[in-house]
């Protein structure tokens, strides 16, 4: 009996793994944009817990805002693109939103004691002017690093030459 329970759970299994959507894995430029995000709701929501402090930030933090909302409105486009493949255009931007404010929510309902003093620092970084993606990703891979919504990456293939 055990070794057909065994035999069925291992076949659920498979056929649960081969039944994932493509749709659920995310490239690696996707989560990049959601390393982003994520970096960005976290200063956001740090911005605003640590204003009344000594190292109050907003000011620099809404700085790096402007001068790279061209970046960080692209790195949302290839979110909201990746959900409009998977559930369509429509839902993309319900999905968007609910990816965003899983972010805010979870840095907003008290994760941790931020660091303001570094936090202060690193926004300060940030707002000296316009950042390049790939240095973003890799700061906020090190900072916050891939959401959990974000963390299934797309497997990658490579092409034999015959």
């Amino acid at each position: 009996m055990k070794k057909v329970k065994g035999s069925f759970w291992a076949l659920f299994s498979a056929f649960a793994l081969a039944a994932t959507p493509a749709q659920a894995c995310w490239t690696s430029a996707e989560q990049d944009a959601a390393r982003i995000a994520n970096m960005n709701q976290m200063l956001m929501v740090s911005a605003l817990r640590c204003r009344f402090g000594n190292d109050n930030f907003l000011s620099s933090y809404n700085s790096f805002v402007r001068q790279n909302n061209d970046v960080l409105a692209d790195q949302h486009g290839i979110i909201k693109a990746r959900y409009a493949r998977s559930m369509g255009e429509k839902a993309s931007f319900a999905e968007l939103d609910r990816f965003m404010i899983a972010l805010a929510n979870y840095y907003g309902g008290g994760h941790g004691d931020p660091d303001c003093a570094k936090l202060d620092k690193l926004s300060r970084e940030l707002s000296r002017g316009k950042q390049d993606v790939k240095l973003l990703a890799q700061l906020a891979d090190d900072v916050v690093g891939v959401p959990h919504q974000a963390k299934h990456a797309c497997a990658i293939t490579v092409a034999s030459r015959k």
